[in-house]
């Protein structure tokens, strides 16, 4: 049997756990398997058909076929079996014998004190195993004005074509022929508030789907986190009308269904969506990545970099919560969000925006907290190394930490003290955060995808070299004022080029479009 690494959480999180007691109750675990030679795929960059992926870089069948043989005899239940994910569920005890585990537990949540192990002949290929704690719950990245003098339209926030004049918009693409898909995890939304936001605002009604992932219901936006989904589904879809929608929803997790099982399955559904094909994925959930085992985030880029092969470019919130790490017993630290940290996945983050009375920016500097009600999500992160794509820019470096993944790597605005206008509960508000911005850019990357269509061009799902290589040219709007210092820890400021607090900056959409055909 052979140890795999990084499935334990850090000690400050597990100070109160003790031995479980109740090893009768179940669990789900996702053990995910890495595809091979992926490196040759990102290289070419070229989107493949997934049937062409799982021939030239799938699971050899001798390895799949004994990794079944041997969970079969260790007594686990397989639920499914996927592309590159064996679904697993047995008691705490069996998958305890089954992995060479010993799980604890403080209230409803549980956790494993040691690394689990696996026979060698598969170990190579795992990139890990989800679902082995539920201790990280659910953050969705939205905040609530507290200053309303520079709310757009006296008080009212942004409308649609105000976000379109300003980070200009070409007037002559709207997404059609693309489809978008808005992962959503416990959040519904009501069709009469989705109605009321596109009459308001002369939105064309677009074509939207709702898909349950695992069974979770559209339960009509009636509850006050529904406010997520709504800012998701109202503003990308206002963004880019012409586009096919699709909210795939799935369970926040339960106690023996942990949030990290979830978005793997929301994230496996959708890229092997064969029905509904969406090319772009937009998440506006996370939490801070010291909250995940590093196996799990490693887990979540494998799938994200599958999509990538399949053309699929996933868009994730970078966090409301600037440079700072949610505190614990153990104190409090710089950290990074995941989902956003992965580097597979484009993490977008936050600036405050102010206009000209002509629609123009008057002034967009980085999302900077203003009595504590957030700032841009960024920083480096702990678990991922820095990719080949941020090799060639200054990632900066804090005392005690590790160089790695910077994040974001690219921003919209997002201040809740000049957010955007939503239609929920039958009424009108005003909300900000990066879950703002990243279903913004989700349809950004719809008119990007329309424009490349009509060019009889193929759209990489692997976008990062590309926006990269744009990063410092008039693509995007440097953003040189701000910094995401939070919870009386000192973040990063906003610099010339790639910072830590907006990335490359905000979109000049139209130069966008045209640089990348």
């Amino acid at each position: 049997m052979v140890k795999l690494s990084g499935h334990t959480l850090p000690e400050s999180l597990k100070s109160d756990f003790r031995p479980k007691h109740d090893i009768s109750g179940s669990v789900t675990v996702a053990v995910v398997f890495h595809p091979w030679n992926l490196g040759a795929v990102e290289a070419e960059n070229k989107p493949m058909t997934r049937e062409e992926f799982l021939k030239d870089h799938g699971v050899p069948d001798d390895v799949w076929r004994l990794f079944r043989e041997w969970v079969t005899r260790e007594g686990m239940i397989i639920e499914r079996e996927t592309a590159f994910v064996f679904w697993l569920r047995g008691t705490f005890d069996t998958a305890a014998k089954t992995f060479g585990l010993e799980f604890l537990e403080s209230g409803d949540r549980f956790a494993p004190s040691n690394e689990p192990s696996v026979p060698g002949f598969v170990a190579p290929w795992i990139a890990g195993i989800v679902g082995l704690d539920n201790v990280a719950s659910l953050y969705p990245s939205l905040r609530y004005p507290r200053h309303t003098e520079e709310l757009a339209n006296q008080g009212q926030g942004f409308f649609p074509q105000d976000i379109k004049t300003a980070y200009q918009f070409p007037v002559n693409l709207n997404g059609t022929g693309v489809t978008v898909g808005i992962l959503e995890f416990s959040n519904g939304y009501s069709d009469s508030d989705l109605q009321a936001f596109w009459s308001a605002f002369n939105v064309p009604t677009p074509s939207l789907t709702f898909v349950s992932v695992d069974g979770t219901p559209n339960d009509g936006g009636t509850q006050a986190y529904d406010m997520e989904a709504t800012l998701d589904v109202e503003w990308a879809t206002a963004l880019a009308p012409g586009a096919n929608f699709v909210v795939y929803e799935a369970s926040a997790g339960s106690t023996d269904q942990s949030f990290a099982t979830s978005v793997l399955n929301a994230l496996e559904y959708a890229i092997y969506d064969t029905e509904n094909n969406p090319t772009i994925l937009s998440i506006s959930y996370g939490v801070a990545e010291f909250r995940f085992a590093p196996a799990v985030l490693r887990a979540w880029d494998s799938m994200i970099a599958q999509g990538t092969s399949f053309g699929i470019t996933t868009l994730v919130a970078s966090g409301d919560q600037g440079a700072y790490g949610r505190r614990t017993p153990g104190g409090s630290h710089l950290h990074v969000d995941g989902p956003a940290a992965c580097p597979h996945a484009v993490a977008v983050g936050g600036t405050h925006l102010v206009l000209n009375p002509n629609g123009s920016i008057a002034e967009e500097t980085g999302w900077t907290d203003v009595d504590n009600n957030g700032a841009s999500g960024g920083g480096i992160s702990q678990v991922f190394p820095v990719p080949n794509y941020q090799n060639h820019i200054a990632l900066p470096l804090k005392p005690g930490y590790r160089l790695g993944r910077g994040v974001p790597d690219v921003a919209l605005n997002a201040d809740p003290n000049t957010g955007y206008a939503v239609a929920f509960q039958g009424s009108w508000t005003v909300v900000g955060g990066t879950s703002a911005a990243a279903p913004a850019w989700a349809a950004i990357l719809a008119l990007v995808t329309q424009a490349r269509q009509q060019s009889n061009l193929t759209t990489p799902g692997f976008v990062q070299p590309l926006l990269y290589d744009m990063g410092g040219t008039p693509v995007f709007r440097d953003i040189v004022q701000g910094n995401n210092n939070y919870g009386g820890l000192v973040g990063y400021s906003c610099t010339v080029g790639w910072d830590a607090v907006t990335g490359w900056g905000s979109p000049v959409v139209g130069r966008l479009v045209a640089e990348w055909i």
